[in-house]
């Protein structure tokens, strides 16, 4: 065993049972910090992390353990946790369950390529649920629906294109929009919740593979990035603002780094890995947030009255922007459905644009996009959706304030889709299966 872990031993034996089993799942999430660390280190040997987590750099840089050896150490460390008696305090087990998803999603990471993994089992270990992917037709319904409801003549594909052409950001109006954007969303979001010690740099950039993307930088902090190359609309500018900064992905960071990482002192929130599980949730908060910042009513004002002047624009269609982001929910899971016939081949490039040019309401340009993303990120964009899809069936039929209050516990706690399955919140379980540990 060793002196130091004699010592460990005999700490534990004189604590009390709900005490030595948080001492020793936070033993195992700094030992899952210096294994993420490491696997940080295979790509970019110039990482820093917080002073924080110096010890566990200092230990993976003189390490150097390869892809195989930190996978079969996080097997080690899922053994080791799974070995736990499971805690009574219900955000301690959440946290036991969330760590155990980063270190199932770290082992994957670091196996080779496996294209024969089904994907319902690559998603299952990488984001921490199982996907129950439903047919496109069964999404019909709702598109006869919307093209009952859209006014406008010929197909509604063509309806909807024309409407995004007319609201389309010339390239030099897209940063006064989306600092306008931005700054409503901000003053939205203030009204709701705390957002104190923060600053946000927007970066303007030249970048064909993202439109929009936030690195949080700790300390309150973040980088926004917005694409000014990639064709985008009035209404992805203000979806960019809240999605990206207010209440989205810079709030929900700062809110895990303040609430988990610095009070309670949990290392694992403090090293970020690729096909991190609390993504599904993540990119939900965000993308729900959108529609909780602005209701359709607001949404469609602030935007005729403020950002379409800015874009040197007049919005003269209202009545279709209304319907369509009425309708806009009620197609969530389609393109977790399309991702994943990409993925397996079942639809090429082409098929796969016109799926999403269907079912997902995209313009032919931002389908074309999706696609390159979708062969790009892999599952990533499956998470996403069944993300926000379990979100949105959460928050259905709640008012405004319990809603920003339940945004504000998805943001402070790590929740997986599972424990919002188990919180007994969702209104339809027929898309998230939860899983068992």
């Amino acid at each position: 065993m060793g002196v130091w872990g004699l010592l460990i031993s005999l700490v534990l034996l004189t604590l009390s049972p709900s005490a030595a089993r948080a001492a020793a799942i936070d033993d195992i999430a700094r030992d899952y910090a210096e294994l993420a660390l490491g696997a940080l280190l295979l790509n970019d040997p110039a990482v820093e992390v917080d002073a924080k987590l110096a010890p566990q750099l200092a230990a993976a840089r003189s390490t150097r353990r390869d892809a195989a050896r930190i996978g079969a150490d996080a097997q080690r460390l899922m053994a080791r946790l799974d070995a736990l008696a499971k805690p009574h305090d219900a955000l301690a087990d959440v946290r036991r369950r969330s760590l155990r998803a980063r270190l199932s999603a770290l082992e994957l990471n670091m196996r080779p390529v496996n294209p024969a993994l089904p994907i319902e089992e690559e998603v299952q270990r990488r984001f921490g649920f199982t996907p129950r992917f439903r047919p496109l037709a069964d999404y019909d319904a709702v598109l006869q629906r919307l093209e009952a409801a859209m006014p406008g003549e010929g197909a509604l594909t063509d309806r909807i294109e024309r409407m995004r052409r007319a609201a389309a950001t010339p390239p030099d109006r897209i940063e006064p929009v989306f600092r306008a954007a931005m700054a409503e969303c901000r003053r939205r979001t203030a009204a709701r919740m705390p957002l104190a010690d923060e600053s946000v740099e927007v970066q303007f950039v030249d970048e064909a593979t993202t439109p929009a993307s936030a690195q949080y930088l700790g300390s309150g902090r973040s980088v926004i990035r917005i694409s000014r190359t990639i064709p985008t609309d009035v209404d992805r500018l203000l979806q960019h603002a809240c999605h990206e900064v207010y209440p989205g992905h810079h709030v929900h960071y700062m809110a895990m780094d303040r609430q988990l990482y610095r009070a309670r002192g949990w290392p694992e929130f403090g090293v970020a890995i690729d096909s991190d599980p609390l993504v599904p949730v993540a990119e939900a908060v965000a993308e729900y947030g959108v529609g909780l910042a602005f209701p359709v009513e607001e949404r469609i004002a602030f935007e005729r009255d403020v950002l379409f002047p800015l874009a040197g624009l007049s919005m003269t269609d209202e009545a279709q922007w209304r319907a369509y982001h009425r309708a806009r929910s009620d197609l969530l899971g389609a393109s977790a459905t399309i991702a994943r016939d990409v993925l397996t081949g079942a639809l090429d490039n082409e098929g796969a644009e016109q799926a999403l040019i269907r079912y997902r309401l995209q313009t032919p340009q931002a389908a074309e996009h999706t696609v390159r993303m979708i062969r790009g990120f892999g599952s990533y964009l499956i998470a996403s959706d069944f993300g926000w899809y379990a979100v949105d069936r959460t928050m259905r039929g709640r008012d405004p304030a319990e809603q920003w209050r339940l945004l504000q516990r998805l943001q402070r706690e790590p929740m997986l889709l599972d424990d919002i399955a188990r919180l007994g919140l969702l209104s339809d379980r027929g898309n998230v299966q939860a899983i068992e540990h």
